[in-house]
């Protein structure tokens, strides 16, 4: 049968529409996007009819092939909610699934300003209009120990809102050796163009010396920029300028600063033997002017971006219009504030990031034996379990070179592959992400939050199958 003959057999959109199963879901504002989906479903068979992809057999099966795609279609958009995943990866700020989960504090900060009005912009001792960040903001200034602070949506924002501010009429200088790429292929150098009257790229990609800095604000810099290149590191015969250095040639010719800091590293990790990135109080202290760093990386709060430093400078990017394009929500204002609040009070055991960065190896150990057990006992025959030594990532381009020991789960089910096991664990609910190993799946109890413990071991048994007990 020729392919004419093939696509004479597809239904016809109005047919697709009449079928219960279609006809059912139309409501008063769904109408035209279902006529849609139908539309684009016999559309995508035509070409696959056209093409010899599939074989067209009685009017009724093509019928029903069709109708069967678009209800999956329909299903997929109805399911809607975001689906909950249990994190075994091991990767802490896991970017995919959105990096720093919240504390049950944030939490209830969320659902406080969901649920009704609140003091958002107005002073109610005075009834006047007041800035919606002015708690935050003053949070983050005395915790970071800077003279003022403002926050917008992500970091990206952050040093969008501070070039275009101090360098749109003018130049930023940076190192062509920090024109980072970050996640979702976003490059610095596009951003920067956007922003700034004029980029100075300086030095060489492993190389940047004094003189290159001097040079550009002889060129017309009004801007000196300092990236921390958070998730990769250039090493061999290298050159940078440290941000004191760059802070006396700023202070002396009189051009501004910044430092991206990026990571939000607030809590004193060194002191735990986690070393490898600067703290916000250490940028702080070399008198840098403005330093801008992630809310929802290792600060562990919402996703946010921060500015902090030089109250005058500050007071320019508030004053700057792009400020209310990237300004926050109050969902978001709420739980950063609560996060804040946790810091300030010494509670950093509530911020579940934190907590998991700083949990020792012994405590990781413990958790995997336990989950170890489980398994083994609803698993008695076809699985080999062990516990093994490894290595955790903090994760969101932070600490790249400083991992954390850690300890997993190897589960091998005999005669299976186990990127097909590690599917099933994707595809159900709650879904679960962990580590391939060869022929091996590798959960890593870091990364599995509290309370998680029974979800994961049934997910397992029913991604498993034959060789575990059902309960």
């Amino acid at each position: 049968m020729g392919a004419n003959a093939h696509l004479k057999k597809l239904p016809s959109v109005e047919r697709i529409l009449e079928d219960p199963r279609v006809a059912g879901r139309i409501g008063p504002l769904s109408r035209k996007g279902i006529t849609r989906i139908v539309r684009e479903t016999v559309e995508a068979f035509r070409e696959r009819l056209a093409k010899g992809e599939m074989a067209a057999s009685s009017d009724d099966n093509v019928r029903a092939s069709v109708t069967d795609e678009v209800v999956r279609r329909f299903e997929e958009i109805e399911r809607g909610a975001q689906r909950r995943v249990i994190n075994a990866t091991g990767v802490i700020l896991h970017t995919n699934i959105g990096r720093a989960p919240l504390g049950e504090g944030a939490r209830r900060a969320i659902e406080q300003a969901a649920a009704g009005y609140i003091d958002l912009e107005i002073d109610l001792e005075s009834g006047a209009r007041t800035e919606r960040e002015r708690r935050v903001s003053r949070l983050l200034a005395l915790l970071a120990d800077a003279e003022d602070a403002h926050v917008v949506n992500n970091n990206t924002a952050a040093v969008l809102l501070a070039v275009e501010t101090l360098a749109g009429e003018g130049a930023v200088a940076v190192s062509r050796g920090e024109l980072v790429e970050i996640g979702g292929s976003f490059r610095l150098p596009e951003i920067l163009a956007h922003a700034a009257g004029r980029v100075i790229e300086i030095g060489t990609t492993n190389r940047t010396h004094r003189k290159d800095y001097e040079k550009a604000i002889k060129d017309g810099a009004t801007l000196l920029l300092k990236v921390h290149t958070s998730n990769y590191r250039i090493v061999g015969y290298t050159n940078e300028v440290p941000v004191r250095e760059l802070v006396e040639i700023g202070r002396r010719r009189g051009v501004p600063v910044m430092y991206d800091q990026g990571s939000g590293v607030l809590y004193p990790l060194a002191a735990k033997g986690i070393e490898g990135e600067e703290s916000l109080h250490d940028v702080m202290a070399s008198g840098v002017d403005l330093m801008s760093f992630s809310m929802d990386k290792v600060l562990g709060g919402p996703q946010g971006g921060a500015i902090v430093g030089r109250a005058d400078l500050v007071a320019r990017m508030r004053e700057n219009h792009l400020s209310r394009a990237l300004r926050l929500d109050k969902l978001t204002l709420a739980a950063l504030e609560s996060v804040l609040l946790e810091y300030w009070t010494g509670r950093f055991d509530e911020v579940p990031a934190l907590r998991m960065i700083t949990t020792d190896l012994e405590a990781v150990r413990s958790r995997a034996g336990a989950i170890a057990s489980l398994v083994r006992e609803r698993c008695p025959t076809g699985l080999e379990v062990t516990i093994e030594e490894t290595e955790s990532s903090i994760g969101g381009g932070s600490f790249p070179s400083n991992p954390l020991r850690s300890v997993v789960v190897q589960i091998t089910l005999l005669g299976s592959r186990a990127e097909k096991t590690a599917a099933r664990l994707r595809a159900g609910s709650p879904a679960v992400l962990v580590r391939v190993k060869e022929q091996s799946i590798m959960i890593d109890p870091r990364t599995v939050l509290p309370g998680e413990e029974d979800a994961l071991v049934e997910r397992l048994v029913e991604a498993f199958g034959a060789p575990c007990r059902r309960e």
